[in-house]
């Protein structure tokens, strides 16, 4: 397998696709509370005693505070939050999708670059790339919570931590990390309730492909080269949440195997394992073509290039764990057991 040492800043760029995946918009205004009444109330027809008692004031009722929130994040932290977020700023797009998805939009004050969905969240500031966030840029927004979407993003995390900006991590690796993301957002924002509703909707659709797979046998399966980047190849494993819907999908991953979540392998190890399928994020479609592929020598004999069967599936729903990841998981359980998949 090709050595990694030299090949960082390639990596890089290739994760930022994979995960590429928000002045601040005014946090909902709360309303005043209506004016007390100017007018006296009218005085009583009969005379008053000479000595009205006096009653004690009232104290006006005072809101519970609001319980802490603690957990530990992708690396370990343990994150203790006072209380629901108000302003968040977003280092991912699955952050981003996440918490508009639950109804939590209004308190996202700042995005990344590659935040693009929902359509609304392009109109907050940026503070920057995959990895060039501006720690200033988010600072300058008065944040009250940052959420980053990747362990690649720990000194930004770090830095903001020290600088006295409640900052954390996410990164799931499989399905059930990602409705975990949901349900943790959900405290975070005080929207449980939109939480929990998103959380069983995703699950039901999970369960659904699941269901429609399950009995294939796994001679029936067909094998699956999931293309990342090209120079150099790079891969996903049963480590990945990409690995996952992969197998969930009724396919079998050639490299669910490796021990990296996402590998680079060889072209060697590819055309020995000869798969049925070449399927590809739409961030690499001018690498994913017939043409292309088959010029890649030894590869024209691939039985997915003699089949044609060399797919592309929407990068934005298939590399970001967030909510449209049933999306990607039902195009790819269409792909691999259309049968199956259409319940014919």
């Amino acid at each position: 397998m090709t050595s990694k040492r030299h090949l960082i800043p390639v990596l890089l760029l290739a994760l930022a696709l994979v995960f590429s995946a928000c002045a601040p918009a005014t946090p909902q205004a709360t309303e005043a509370p209506a004016e007390a009444p100017t007018e006296a109330p009218a005085a009583a027809q009969t005379e008053a005693p000479a000595e009205a008692p006096t009653e004690a004031p009232t104290e006006a009722p005072t809101e519970a505070p609001a319980e802490p929130i603690a957990f530990t994040d992708a690396l370990g932290n343990e994150v203790v939050l006072e209380g629901p977020a108000v302003r968040i700023v977003s280092l991912a797009p699955s952050v981003t999708e996440t918490l508009f998805a639950i109804g939590a939009g209004d308190q996202v004050v700042g995005r990344t670059d590659f935040c693009n969905y929902p359509e609304e969240a392009t109109a907050l500031p940026s503070v920057g790339g995959f990895s060039t966030i501006s720690v200033e840029g988010v600072l300058a927004l008065e944040p009250d919570l940052v959420i980053g979407g990747s362990a690649y993003q720990a000194d930004i995390v770090q830095a903001l931590n020290e600088a006295g900006v409640p900052a954390f991590i996410v990164d799931p690796a499989s399905l059930a990390e990602i409705l975990d993301q949901v349900t943790l957002f959900g405290q975070v924002t005080g929207h449980d309730a939109e939480a929990a509703a998103l959380v069983e909707e995703m699950q039901a659709r999970i369960e659904a492909v699941a269901t429609a797979t399950e009995s294939i046998p796994v001679d029936e399966r067909p094998t699956v080269f999931y293309e990342v980047w090209h120079e150099p190849l790079m891969t996903v494993s049963s480590g990945s949440f990409i690995g996952e819907a992969i197998e969930v999908a009724g396919g079998i991953n050639i490299f669910a195997d490796l021990p990296d979540a996402y590998p680079m392998v060889s072209a060697e190890e590819i055309i020995a394992a000869d798969p049925d399928f070449i399927i590809g994020p739409s961030s690499h479609a001018d690498q994913l073509t017939a043409e292309v592929i088959a010029a890649r020598e030894g590869w024209e004999a691939l039985t997915a290039v003699q089949t044609g069967n060399i797919y592309i599936i929407d990068g934005d729903i298939i590399s970001r764990p967030g909510p449209r990841i049933v999306d990607a998981l039902e195009a790819l359980a269409a792909i691999l057991q259309p049968v199956t998949a259409s319940g014919e």
